[in-house]
């Protein structure tokens, strides 16, 4: 299974396609012989077998396949070919009982299949130091532990592993036993009607022996299309290097993350010891309701969801400062509807236009009544001053004021230490910067701007007198998008500033 030109998706999360030049790369990252044993540990519809008798090999290959159906066909595709062997097994549950060893494995894993809770069970059990819910992990861990000494492993899989949390149990499984030869980054747009959105795909080969400890490896990237990526397997490939990661910097890096920048400048700070956004802030996440179709409110200048929230009166609306004392318990009267800072990427101010109702009967379901669905939680934060950040952004990370209002869960919530209350301006200018953006694409290249990923980005602080000029530029920022929003063209001072206090050489 392979990432595909033209795509087909079974219930397994399996994918499917005829991509040559895919194909052709991976055969030949695979480095086969004819006398060796491969494994590919979900088979899918044979490509790779094709494709290593289309390159003249014929080894032993052992195929695996959950899917019945799949699994027949390809029994019938080679029932001449006596050096293939094809189960119709599962891979991850079958392997905990033995042990066998391969020359070399190659495979395109599910992503993100489904587990039964008693499956789960028994996975979490297996590779307790796993993320047990997304399959191509487990699938490559597994894969590792087959290869016999010196043997070879390709996978294609998502990027996701690089610098997610949830992965570094199997990062550090790959440096403390493992060689990663090279990755090849491209993004899943690259085929018709895929695109994850939230992730690239990668090509990741592997050796089973031990790396030194000044072990390095390329990054490749920067493809304009699938048919370039064969160049890799020639002189051609210095031309799509974009970096060499060490294994001595990954293990310095936070959770072993693979951190990939071509920038010195960005390597240098990562590497520092500067403070991090988690030093100097609280860094949550926000409220909801449980039912916001029936707890939430719109303005009448909002034109999205007009079926499914009623429109605000403006009788209905409180407008007392409650950051010196929030109503945790409730509001009394009509005038018991609060602003809410919600997600979408407008910089520096979104005017309040959504509502949340804060009467008592409301505050009763949220924490009460319907808990189990509502999140009432990192309440000591609502109604207070800080600035708001999208869980999920578009090509650049944004932030906007929080200023005495609600905020909600899809929002990540800045709160700086009552000791940098005044850097508040400051950091808001940071979190709109290209400076800003280019480190926590580093930190984490998903467009997922989590907690986590956010707490680690470094915050360099500079003189007063910097931070002064900053604020003041970020307050007339602010007053601009109360009105508009704010275009690029009008960040170039703050974009100067930061560039400067973070050694950016252009």
């Amino acid at each position: 299974m392979v990432a595909p030109v033209k795509r087909k998706q079974d219930e397994f999360q399996a994918f499917y396609t005829n991509c040559d030049f895919i194909t052709s790369y991976m055969i030949g990252l695979l480095k086969c012989e004819n006398e060796i044993s491969i494994l590919e540990p979900c088979a899918g519809e044979g490509i790779f077998i094709d494709e290593i008798f289309k390159q003249g090999f014929y080894p032993e290959i052992r195929a695996y396949e959950l899917n019945e159906v799949s699994c027949e066909k390809l029994k019938g595709k080679y029932k001449s070919h006596s050096n293939v062997q094809v189960k119709n097994e599962d891979f991850l549950l079958l392997l905990a009982l033995f042990r066998e060893k391969f020359d070399r494995v190659i495979a395109n894993p599910p992503y993100g299949a489904f587990q039964t809770p008693a499956k789960r069970k028994l996975l979490k059990k297996e590779f307790p130091h796993l993320y047990a819910k997304e399959t191509y992990s487990l699938f490559l861990f597994r894969s590792m532990e087959m290869l016999r000494s010196s043997g070879r492993l390709v996978f294609i899989i998502p990027d996701t592993y690089l610098t997610l949390h949830m992965h570094e149990g199997l990062r550090r499984k790959i440096l403390s036993d493992y060689t990663i030869e090279s990755i090849a980054m491209f993004p899943s747009k690259f085929f018709p009607n895929v695109n994850f959105g939230y992730a690239g795909l990668s090509i990741i080969s592997i050796t089973n022996e031990r790396a030194d400890k000044t072990h390095h490896f390329p990054i490749y990237n920067g493809f304009k299309n699938q048919s370039e990526l064969p160049d890799l397997l020639t002189e051609k490939k210095k031309k799509y290097e974009v970096c060499q990661l060490s294994y001595q910097q990954i293990h310095k890096n936070p959770s072993a993350a693979f951190f990939l920048s071509s920038e010195k400048w960005i390597s240098s700070v990562i590497a520092s010891k500067a403070e991090t956004v988690g030093n100097l802030c609280s860094v949550v996440t926000g409220f909801y309701s449980g039912n916001d179709a029936k707890h939430l409110k719109r303005s009448a200048t909002v034109t999205r969801g007009t079926k499914k929230y009623t429109t605000i009166n403006m009788d209905e609306i409180c407008k007392d400062d409650f950051s010196m004392n929030p109503p945790l318990s409730g509001i009394n009267g009509k005038a018991c509807w609060v602003p809410i800072v919600k997600g979408g990427n407008k910089r520096f101010y979104k005017p309040s236009e959504w509502f949340m109702d804060w009467s008592k009967n409301a505050l009763h379901e949220y924490r009460v009544a319907n808990k189990k669905k509502a999140r009432f939680q990192n309440s000591q934060y609502y109604f207070q001053h800080g600035i708001a950040v999208p869980m999920v952004s578009a090509s650049s990370i944004t932030a906007s004021l929080i200023d005495g209002r609600l905020f909600d869960q899809s929002i990540v919530g800045i709160f700086p230490h009552a000791e940098y209350k005044k850097l508040t301006y400051y950091i808001l200018g940071f979190f709109n910067s290209k400076v800003c953006n280019k480190l926590i694409r580093t930190i984490n290249a998903s467009t997922n701007n989590s907690a986590n990923y956010i707490k680690k980005i470094p915050l360099i602080i500079p003189s007063q007198k910097v931070v002064n000029m900053v604020s003041r530029e970020v307050e007339r920022l602010i007053g601009l998008a109360s009105n508009s929003n704010i275009h690029e063209t009008q960040l170039e001072e703050i974009n100067k500033r930061f560039n400067v206090i973070y050694n950016v050489i252009p």
